[in-house]
């Protein structure tokens, strides 16, 4: 993918030597540029990645000084010597060069010593790529991301992992869990997390597994989506684990939103009809009683004092409805029908009377009400003992049926 031009500076080469060097064909993705003086000329050295200077008629230590004073950073220097002068070469130099190229040498040699050290140089060029490639990817995303080695110790996270934890990289480097996320260990013991065991389970299985984690950022929980995966060694064994993190917090926020806004009537913030009938599924077994409650006159409020006041006797219903019938199901199934359910064995005698006392409560709060004196609540039941099983529709049916002679009754006697 990259493009890479090498400038060569050949200096005091010979006439021969420069032939072969310049022959050389360059590897893919490279070219050569080639520059040469007999005398070591600043200007053409600072432009060099690569310089090839022949030290054989020179003092080493002087010529190398003088080197090193007008050479660019970081470029290459392969040195040209005679046996005599490669056995005197101090240990310091032999780290600070490519190569030494003892002479003379053949043709052929040369060429071979010059391609080992094309190969060398592409192999720099191709990390740097590859780590171009990695910082560039996970610097880019919103993830958190980080490598592990099997102690704990980060060794490598991005940007946004930086952001999190308000740390720089040279500060997370080689640390631990407890000093990154700020954290006491009797405080990591005490609380939620599993981070750090999840690591030793990824380990253990060596294989990629999927978490929710609570993490602590400054004084708030953040809810984490955690995919993690074993790093192996050359000899196969587990050296360490690779993870991303996805921040949830909000989303599972929003996902609880959804099924809020899916399982409650927009209005007064009770269950709608489809999750009570999943509710009474699931109490199948259960024994309760179920009120059915009717507003009566609730279509006079809408048409003298509009909708928006018939939304307040809604509201006022269930109000009424959260007091009155604490720790029941409660939900509205209709315009101005609702469904109150109260788990439990009751007599005939006790359920009348909470069906008596519940319509009490609401028709007294109308009544305080000067635009909801004419409402009234008309209210039937129906229930099941636990060792019977009976139709949801069919109980709410006679729930139902109970309310609307309720209802024929009260229109009788007024």
């Amino acid at each position: 993918m990259y493009q890479c031009n090498i400038c060569c500076y050949l200096w005091n080469i010979n006439p021969e030597t420069k032939n072969v060097i310049r022959e050389i064909s360059p590897l893919e993705r490279f070219t050569h540029e080639f520059l040469d003086s007999q005398d070591l000329e600043e200007d053409l050295s600072v432009q060099a990645d690569l310089v090839i200077a022949d030290f054989s008629n020179m003092d080493v230590e002087k010529a190398w000084t003088r080197l090193m004073s007008v050479c660019k950073p970081g470029a290459e220097v392969i040195l040209c010597m005679t046996a005599g002068q490669v056995d005197v070469v101090s240990p310091d130099l032999w780290a600070s060069v490519a190569d030494i190229w003892k002479f003379p040498m053949s043709d052929a040699e040369i060429s071979h010593r010059f391609h080992q050290w094309q190969q060398s140089y592409k192999l720099q060029k191709d990390l740097w790529l590859t780590q171009s490639y990695l910082d560039t990817t996970i610097n880019s995303v919103p993830h958190l991301i980080w490598y592990k080695d099997k102690e704990g110790a980060h060794l490598k996270v991005n940007q946004s992992f930086c952001k999190a934890v308000n740390k720089t990289m040279e500060q997370i480097e080689g640390r631990g869990h407890y000093y990154i996320w700020d954290i006491e260990p009797e405080e990591y013991a005490k609380g939620e997390y599993i981070c750090m065991e999840s690591e030793y389970e990824v380990m253990q299985k060596q294989e990629t597994c999927v978490f929710d984690e609570n993490v602590k950022i400054g004084d708030e929980i953040r809810q984490f989506q955690t995919y993690k995966s074993p790093l192996f060694d050359l000899d196969g064994t587990v050296m360490g684990t690779v993870g991303v993190a996805n921040d949830v917090t909000q989303e599972r926020v929003y996902e609880q939103m959804i099924i809020h806004n899916a399982n409650t009537d927009f209005l007064t913030g009770l269950y709608n009809r489809r999750y009570l009938y999943q509710c009474l599924e699931q109490m199948a077994e259960d024994a309760f009683v179920m009120y059915y409650i009717d507003l009566d006159n609730f279509k006079s409020v809408n048409d003298q004092y509009g909708h928006q006041a018939g939304d307040k006797a809604l509201v006022l219903t269930k109000d009424v409805l959260r007091k009155k019938m604490r720790g029941s199901l409660l939900a509205r199934i209709g315009g101005d029908e609702f469904l109150v359910v109260q788990k439990g064995a009751f007599t005939p005698e006790e359920i009348e009377m909470q069906r008596r006392e519940l319509q009490q409560c609401l028709d007294q709060e109308f009544a305080s009400y000067a635009q909801f004196r004419a409402v009234s609540a008309s209210i039937g039941t129906a229930w099941k003992s636990a060792d019977i099983q009976m139709d949801v529709d069919k109980l709410i049916e006679q729930a139902d049926e109970s309310m609307y002679r309720e209802k024929k009754e009260k229109k009788q006697t007024s």
